[in-house]
C-alpha cells in the first residue's frame, strides 16, 4: 500500500459507518484534486462538460458519458479545465453493500470491487474507464437522479432504493463492458481493426469535445506512437485529420439546415476559434463556410 506517498483517504472520515455508501457532485471551476488514493469503490461520471482525469498515470480529458470505476487502491485525481463548465457525478461506497447481488459477474464487476483487505494486483485489474453512449446516458443519469432524491427525502427504505440502483447501474456498466468484449471477439480476425473502430465511434458521439490522440490512444488501449501509426492505416488518414473531417461533415449539415449562424456552428462541433474552423472547412471543402452556406444553405 502506497499511503506515505500521496493522501489516503479512509472510509471512517467520508463515509457513515451505518450506510457506507454516498453520492457527491463536483462542478467547481477551481476544483484541482492531488493524485490520492481511497479505500472505497468510487463511481465517476462526467454527467456534462469536459475536465481532467488523471487515473494509472495518464491524463485524460474527458466528457459527457464517461465514466469510470476506480478500485480501492487505484490513484487518481480531477480536476476543471480552464473556465469550462463541467459537471461530475461521485458514488463513493464500500464493495460489500453491492456484492452478493452482484455475484454472477465475477469475471467483470466483482475484479473490480475488491477491497483493501483482499490480496489483489492493481496492474491486473479490468479497464476501468467506459464510454457511455448517447442511447444510455439517459438511463444511467435517471439511476443517479433516483439516488439523489433517496438521499434528499430519505424515507424508510431508502438505504435499500439506493443500492438497487447502484447494482442497477453497475450491471448496466458490466453489458456495455461485455458488448464491447463480443466486438472485439467477432473481429479478433483483423488483429488491431476494433479497437480503431471503438475510437472511431467515440469520436463520432463525441466530437464537439476536445479529444487528444493520447485519450484515442488510451481508449485503444496502445501506446500514442503505436496508435497513431495503426488509426493511419485503418482509416487512411491521421487521427486530427479523421477528428476534423467528422466535424466539418457535421458543420456542413448543420450549415444546410441554416438554423445557426456560421459562429455557433463552428463552436457547436468543437472548434474553440472562428479562424480555424473556417480554415479547416476551405481546406476540407474547397471554399469558405460563408460561401457554403450561399451554395446549399436553405433559402431565406
Amino acid at each position: 500500500m502506497r499511503k506515505n506517498e500521496m493522501p489516503y483517504i479512509q472510509s471512517k472520515t467520508m463515509l457513515q459507518k451505518e450506510f457506507p455508501l454516498k453520492l457527491l457532485r463536483y462542478s467547481s471551476q477551481s476544483l484541482k484534486q492531488p493524485l490520492h488514493i481511497h479505500e472505497y469503490t468510487q463511481i465517476a461520471y462526467v454527467r456534462s462538460g469536459m475536465c481532467h482525469h488523471q487515473l494509472r498515470g495518464k491524463t485524460l480529458t474527458v466528457g459527457r458519458g464517461d465514466l469510470f470505476i476506480i478500485a480501492p487502491g487505484v490513484e487518481h485525481s480531477l480536476s476543471a479545465m480552464d473556465d469550462r463548465e463541467f459537471e461530475v457525478v461521485l458514488i463513493d461506497f464500500l464493495p460489500f453493500l453491492v456484492r452478493e447481488q452482484l455475484r454472477p459477474f465475477a469475471d467483470t464487476l466483482q475484479r473490480l470491487l475488491v477491497s483493501l483487505e483482499e490480496p489483489h494486483n492493481l496492474a491486473e485489474l479490468p479497464q476501468p474507464w467506459l464510454h457511455i453512449g448517447k442511447s444510455k446516458q439517459p438511463l444511467v443519469e435517471h439511476l443517479l437522479e433516483d439516488i439523489q432524491d433517496e438521499f434528499d427525502h430519505r424515507e424508510a427504505g431508502y438505504e435499500y432504493a439506493i443500492v438497487t440502483s447502484v447494482v442497477k447501474l453497475l450491471i448496466l456498466i458490466d453489458r456495455e463492458y461485455r458488448k464491447a468484449t463480443r466486438k472485439k471477439s467477432a473481429k479478433s480476425s483483423s488483429a488491431g481493426l476494433q479497437p480503431i473502430e471503438e475510437v472511431k465511434r467515440y469520436i463520432h458521439d463525441n466530437y464537439s469535445q476536445d479529444i487528444p490522440l493520447e485519450q484515442g490512444a488510451f481508449l485503444a488501449n496502445m501506446a500514442p506512437a503505436y496508435f497513431s501509426t495503426v488509426f493511419k492505416k485503418e482509416t487512411g488518414q491521421n487521427f486530427v485529420d479523421y477528428l476534423n473531417e467528422v466535424r466539418i461533415e457535421r458543420a456542413m449539415e448543420l450549415i444546410r439546415r441554416d438554423t445557426h449562424t456560421i459562429t455557433q456552428i463552428g463552436f457547436q462541433v468543437g472548434f474553440h476559434h472562428l479562424s480555424h474552423f473556417i480554415r479547416t472547412f476551405k481546406k476540407r471543402t474547397g471554399i469558405t463556410p460563408t460561401e457554403y452556406k450561399k451554395a446549399f444553405g436553405n433559402p431565406t
